[in-house]
């Protein structure tokens, strides 16, 4: 058993409910890896766990985090292909990241090339697996279409839309400022807007000969959907992956004929890495892209681990570019 310092919540709340306290933690079981942690990704649905927006029904105080980086320090029987030493990345909501070690099923665990620190995985690997899927796997994508991405300037953003330019796509990326949206067009985009700008939509049209864009990637929710639907042209597909403005309620699905045939989705990471070689194939295309400058390295902000309230409001007032590590 490991004595670990971590953060817990005792009742979901604003981010004071998050506490920094020591614990003991359990062995590690067949077939899982205890691993010693270098450095925790904070990601927006965090915030949500913190909230009780999401709702796993598990007994509080609960840890929080499913984001992180370290070394190898334990392995439990029927353990293959790891030893003590060895450095790991996961993503994996039940491992309580925002801590100095975690349990984890080794078959989640993901192995680190040399030229990749705790750092940079930690701060890359669950934006880098949503940007992975969001623009391999969810939607048809080919050289040359046009994309929206909302929040163009985050941690998903910052790593989708540097590899679609990568791939030929041609993205417009929306930022809420001028700073953000020099980041944008820093990566490549062909234009970088603020949305709630009053010609955001008619610049799109025009940019796109009045046709719109083929596919919106849209993290935001109900306060861009409709101008995520304004945006797209006949038979275009909105991918709604996130809510940051709150749920899109009481649409009625035959405006969907009426704005051109278009199709909606709302997909979860989870369904596309659930599966063991899922995870291991989308984390190696992850990491091949980094290594060919595919995906740039984001910008990375460190806090101290007994800092987390401070990094999720940072996270909740829209305080950050790039990605947000805690560092125990």
């Amino acid at each position: 058993m490991t004595r670990t310092y971590g953060i817990v919540f005792a009742a979901p709340g604003e981010p004071e409910v998050l506490e920094p306290r020591e614990y003991d933690l359990r062995a590690p079981g067949p077939g899982e890896i205890t691993v010693a942690i270098e450095a925790a990704g904070v990601n927006f649905i965090d915030l949500h766990r913190r909230s009780g927006v999401l709702e796993d029904g598990s007994l509080f105080p609960r840890g929080l985090g499913m984001e992180g980086a370290g070394r190898v320090v334990e392995c439990g029987p029927q353990v293959y292909g790891f030893e003590p030493g060895d450095r790991v990345a996961f993503v994996d909501s039940s491992t309580g990241s925002y801590a100095s070690h975690a349990v984890l099923p080794a078959a989640r665990a993901i192995r680190l090339p040399d030229d990749v620190s705790c750092e940079l995985a930690a701060s890359l690997m669950f934006k880098g697996l949503t940007a992975e899927y969001l623009t391999h796997r969810c939607v048809p994508l080919k050289p040359d279409d046009w994309v929206l991405w909302h929040a163009a300037a985050g941690g998903v953003g910052s790593i989708a839309t540097g590899w679609l330019v990568a791939r030929g796509v041609r993205v417009i990326g929306l930022a809420s400022t001028e700073e953000k949206r020099r980041q944008v067009l820093n990566a490549g985009c062909i234009a970088a807007l603020d949305a709630e700008a009053p010609g955001a939509h008619s610049f799109i049209r025009e940019l796109t000969e009045g046709k719109g864009v083929h596919i919106v990637f849209d993290s935001v929710g109900n306060a861009t959907v409709e101008l995520s639907l304004a945006s797209l042209r006949q038979r275009g597909h909105l991918v709604l992956f996130g809510n940051a403005s709150g749920d899109v309620t009481g649409f009625n699905l035959s405006r969907l004929g009426h704005l051109g045939s278009l199709h909606v989705t709302r997909p979860s990471l989870k369904h596309y890495i659930g599966q063991d070689h899922d995870l291991a194939a989308a984390s190696d295309r992850v990491l091949l892209a980094l290594a060919d400058g595919a995906i740039r390295p984001p910008q990375v902000t460190r806090l101290p681990l007994c800092e987390a309230a401070q990094a999720h409001r940072r996270v909740q007032d829209r305080q950050t570019q790039g990605s947000l590590i805690l560092v125990p």
